[in-house]
């Protein structure tokens, strides 16, 4: 009897056991850590169970993020050698989590954000997740305030290494020219591959613009600094306002290039030969509701002021009303509206100043469609810019994580709503800095931008369009701009061309 105890009690004893190293070798590393005795960690990390593992290693890969690229880069060998299989997962796992939960405000923690992607880098074996969670840092980051902008040119600049771009382009290649040898890389899709790698090329572009931009306001500030401090030898450089001019005509360029290409618009988010087929979207967002300061519609905002009495039934409602809205309209009017397509949903997060709003396919609406998509696209997209309903003209969205699940379309259709609006008035702007310019440096540029957001067709006018970026689908860039920001678009055209009635009048 008591040998049949003994033997029904030994898996338990054995249990507990483990139990018991597991939590010491825990408590070992965590010592390891403070001691900054890093070489030894994956040592011992390597007898965890994959829960210990997965927590402790968290800690460990945020901790090693206050160390130099060289001890990093040990880190991630060393780990390799004894962990094996484990460290794809772990890096994975890490990355994910710090570009969802974040720390402090959204904008203070943008450019930890970037960095973590370090982690999906030392490797070419882990480009394709590299390239994969790089996207989803791009969208967040274009839906943030300046610190995110910043933080995805460090991202694209200068986290993201030569060899990744080296093998991009080289499987851009080999997918462009039918060789699919090495598309197992990316989930044995061509054709995603092809998407995600233009995205990429896309979020470059603009973010090559957006940081050309900062820099051209900061200098166009300090030359209107300088004019206003009386005795300023440089109260009158023509030097500095002919350079501010033609960087800000080429921006102009850029800017239009933008608008009039298709951009962040891949083959089959058109759906155009009815190969894609269009599954329903689920859209999570986390965000901070923020105060927006007056006139910065589309310069940007810089979310420094956190809305503290934000009310998210308000948001909620005021979704449901223009999903329900954009659902019988699509339907011509009826006299009895159909259900809505899509639902929302927001709640405010437990112990945190972030809301997640999500938007899912009704259970009795109409079958999805890419009109159905793009109608969510718009209703977020304006709740991000703060213009759904009069109370909450004033809050804005500044975004966290957007999660469409496997819709890739859908996450494009919701930056495209918020970055062309943004685009749109970036350049308005430039324009009316332009026009006002001192002396013989006051510039033109741009004067037809209202026409060709009215109606204009991919490639743009024939005066600034290449011949093969011209086709006949109109770009509707009027669809983009909220009341709110064609107020804005109408006022800064009018002050430009009253600038250069006055610039006439002085020839």
């Amino acid at each position: 009897g008591n040998q049949e105890t003994d033997l029904a009690g030994s898996p338990n004893e054995f249990s507990e056991h483990q139990d018991l190293v597991n939590k010491i070798l825990q408590v070992y590393i965590i010592h390891l850590m403070d001691t900054e005795q890093h070489d030894l960690i994956p040592v011992y990390a390597a007898h965890l169970r994959d829960t210990s593992l997965d927590l402790t290693y968290m800690i460990f890969l945020d901790e090693m993020m206050k160390y130099s690229l060289i001890e990093q880069q040990k880190c991630y060998s060393l780990a390799c050698r004894y962990l094996g299989e484990s460290v794809p997962r772990l890096v994975c796992k890490y990355a994910a989590k710090t570009m969802q939960e974040g720390r402090g405000s959204i904008e203070d923690g943008a450019e930890h954000r970037a960095n973590a992607c370090l982690w999906l880098c030392y490797e070419e074996t882990m480009y394709h997740s590299a390239l994969t969670h790089t996207l989803a840092l791009c969208r967040d980051f274009a839906l943030g305030g300046r610190k995110c902008y910043e933080a995805a040119s460090t991202l694209l600049l200068q986290v993201l290494p030569d060899n990744f771009w080296k093998w991009l382009a080289a499987l851009k290649f080999e997918a462009s020219h039918a060789d699919v040898n090495r598309m197992d890389m990316y989930e044995n899709d061509t054709r995603d591959f092809l998407s995600a790698a233009q995205e990429l090329e896309d979020w470059r572009d603009w973010y090559d613009f957006q940081d050309a931009l900062r820099k051209w306001k900061g200098l166009h500030q300090v030359m209107v600094q300088q004019q206003v401090k009386p005795g300023s030898p440089s109260v009158s450089s023509p030097t500095r306002a002919e350079s501010i001019q033609s960087t800000g005509e080429k921006l102009i360029d850029h800017a239009l290039r933008l608008l009039t290409r298709q951009w962040l618009q891949m083959p089959e988010d058109a759906a155009a030969d009815g190969h894609f087929p269009i599954p329903p979207a689920v859209v999570r967002l986390t965000c901070q509701p923020v105060h927006k300061p007056a006139g910065q519609e589309g310069i940007g905002f810089t979310a420094a002021e956190p809305a503290g009495t934000f009310n998210p039934e308000a948001l909620e409602s005021a979704l449901q009303r223009e999903l329900l809205a954009a659902s019988s309209a699509s339907t011509g009017g009826q006299h009895q509206p159909p259900p809505p397509t899509y639902v929302a949903r927001v709640a405010g997060l437990v112990e945190t100043d972030r809301v997640e709003i999500s938007v899912q396919k009704a259970e009795t609406g109409a079958p999805s469609s890419l009109e159905a998509l793009e109608q969510v696209a718009y209703a977020v997209g304006w709740a991000i810019k703060g213009n759904l309903s009069q109370d909450l003209q004033d809050i804005g969205l500044n975004v966290q994580h957007l999660d469409c699940g496997e819709s890739q379309t859908m996450c494009r259709m919701i930056c495209r709503q918020v970055c062309l609006s943004k685009l749109v008035l970036q350049c308005i702007y430039v324009r009316h800095v332009l026009s006002s310019l001192p002396g013989g440096a006051a510039s033109k540029k741009g004067h037809n931008l209202v026409e060709t957001v009215v109606e204009t067709r991919a490639g743009g006018d024939t005066a600034t369009a290449t011949p093969d970026s011209v086709v006949s689908t109109k770009l509707r860039l009027t669809q983009y701009l909220t009341p709110f920001q064609c107020q804005e678009l109408v006022l800064m055209e009018r002050e430009a061309t009253i600038n250069e009635l006055d610039n006439s009048d002085k020839e």
